[in-house]
């Protein structure tokens, strides 16, 4: 009940905040007053929450409890989570148990972040990520109701912080405790993720149950009506702006080719939030395949996606991959350059910038009809310096015979005498070289610059070193140059790469696997040998 306004002789006093576990006792520590009517005096501005709107015309709330002096008790303010005391209330417990120990500890009231709509392991695997940031995650209905339940914050009633609204929910559920002029309204007595600045969307909530419990009571509860944003985020309280619009992400995902699924198709919004939006958005695509697609079984997948970057437009991304173990697995995400674009979008050093939809069509064929390397070979494994070899990727697929394929590679001068490594793969596995980038615009064109995975990539490791620059790769640099280029630029990303010279053979099914080989190249070609 975090956020509950605690009265003495009639004057609010503050907010419930704190408490033991396994307690049965109503002894709960407060957040006075002072702390949480401080927090309103912070500055607001739009700017401070991409992609928020001011709401046109909405009246203002009126306050229902007035700032006087005689409103509230006067508790000294809170001077920290560690500071508040509850010594004299220890020991008479202890008196009273005869000598039982009681907690000697105060802590935060935990958050109760309703979960709705969510496959169990999905659920389980939020609920760790979300258990250190101090919620309880509770499996609960589906999403809140558009229709009924109240339509303004009122000190006592229940109000929600909603991450994920749709198909899915995601709610955080605390407590009013005062509404102030304008409506301006200080919530939950202490932090929700102590994240200050948020902008995460509210709205109004209905209790349903209350589950009692001596370890931690929580309440049950759904969003009801969409109402203002979440400004600040600090240790006192909460605080709410009703006359703010939010921004929200919307977001698609559509998972095609599983015959007979009962839904294929999932529509969420989503907070938009630096932090929080990619790992919520992670969990939501994971649930959609979950809940579609759970087979663990080999798979071919192909994810055509359209990512919204404020500032952008659309940015469309065509991959494939496979995973043996069905595509709810980890592999497949893994995979995947959308989570790239949306950290780009938001945590780029470059420009203020944010995630505006996400739109994911998953094709699935259960198959394992890919090309799997098997292996790679040589006539020699002593080379000539300057020659072309030919290396022989042998490729091997379910009930088939295995195929070869023949790519040819040219040994540098420079190697002779040396052993020069050469490694076949698929080519989604390939990182290629990218310059350093000097914009939001580079860092989404480096996302859509790879190998597709149905092609074959066979790389040769040179004997020089390349150095990356914003806008260029510069490679196959001798020694003396490349000390000169290095003295230029001392950051972490102008550090020397091996030089790649790479072969690629496109193919008509997905490749998986690798291998490498390693190749000795003598001092002097045989012919001048035999000339001499």
């Amino acid at each position: 009940m975090s956020g509950s306004p605690i009265y003495l002789e009639g004057r609010l006093a503050g907010a419930y905040a704190y408490g033991w576990s396994h307690g049965t006792d109503p002894v709960v520590g407060v957040t006075p007053i002072a702390n949480m009517l401080a927090e309103l005096k912070r500055p607001v501005r739009l700017d401070m929450f991409p992609g928020a709107k001011p709401l046109p015309n909405r009246p203002r709330a009126e306050s229902t409890q007035r700032p006087s002096k005689e409103r509230f008790a006067g508790l000294p303010p809170f001077r920290g989570e560690h500071e508040v005391s509850a010594l004299s209330t220890i020991r008479a417990l202890q008196e009273q148990r005869a000598g039982v120990q009681a907690p000697v500890g105060l802590h935060r009231a935990t958050t109760p972040i309703m979960l709705g709509g969510l496959d169990d392991s999905v659920a389980h695997m939020l609920a760790k990520e979300l258990e250190p940031l101090g919620f309880v995650a509770v499996q609960s209905s589906a999403g809140g109701s558009r229709k009924g339940g109240p339509s303004r914050f009122e000190p006592g009633g229940a109000v929600a912080v909603e991450l994920v609204r749709g198909d899915i929910a995601m709610t955080g559920v605390g407590t009013i405790t005062y509404v102030g002029g304008g409506g301006r309204t200080l919530a939950f007595g202490h932090p929700m993720l102590d994240a200050g600045a948020t902008g995460l969307p509210t709205a109004t909530a209905r209790v349903l149950h209350v589950l009692v419990s001596e370890f931690r009571s929580f309440k049950i509860a759904e969003a009801a009506q969409p109402l203002g944003a979440l400004v600040q985020d600090r240790q006192p309280a909460i605080v709410i702006d009703p006359g703010i619009e939010p921004a929200r992400i919307p977001v698609r995902v559509k998972v095609n080719g599983v015959e007979g699924a009962p839904k294929t198709e999932w529509r969420v919004d989503v907070a938009s939030h630096r932090v929080l939006t990619p790992s919520i958005v992670f969990g939501v695509i994971a649930n959609a395949v979950k809940s579609t697609a759970s087979d663990a079984t080999d798979v071919i997948f192909r994810a055509r996606s359209k990512v919204g970057i404020e500032g952008h437009g659309l940015v469309s991304l065509d991959e494939q991959g496979f995973s043996p173990m069905g595509a709810a697995s980890p592999a497949v995400f893994s995979q995947l350059q959308m989570f790239a674009l949306m950290e780009a979008a938001f945590a780029n050093p470059f420009e203020t910038s944010r995630l505006t939809s996400i739109d994911l069509e998953l094709d699935l064929e259960q198959s394992r009809e890919v090309y799997q390397i098997a292996d790679a070979s040589v006539a020699y494994d002593e080379v000539d310096p300057g020659d072309d070899i030919t290396i022989y990727v042998r490729l091997r697929r379910v009930d088939q015979p295995d195929t070869t394929r023949a790519v040819k590679v040219r040994i540098p001068k420079a190697a002779a005498g040396k052993t020069v490594r050469v490694a076949v793969s698929a080519g989604n596995r390939v990182a290629i070289e990218q310059p350093r980038p000097g914009s939001l615009g580079d860092l989404i064109e480096q996302t859509q610059r790879r190998y597709p995975a149905t092609s074959l990539v066979v790389a040769l490791q040179m004997p020089t070193r390349g150095l990356r620059f914003e806008g260029h790769v510069v490679d196959s640099l001798p020694p003396s140059a490349l000390n000169a280029l290095q003295l230029v630029s001392t950051s972490e990303d102008s550090r020397p790469f091996v030089t790649q010279s790479r072969a690629e053979i496109k193919l008509p099914q997905v490749v998986v696997g690798g291998t490498n080989l390693a190749l000795r190249v003598r001092k002097v070609a045989r012919d001048q040998l035999l000339g001499e």
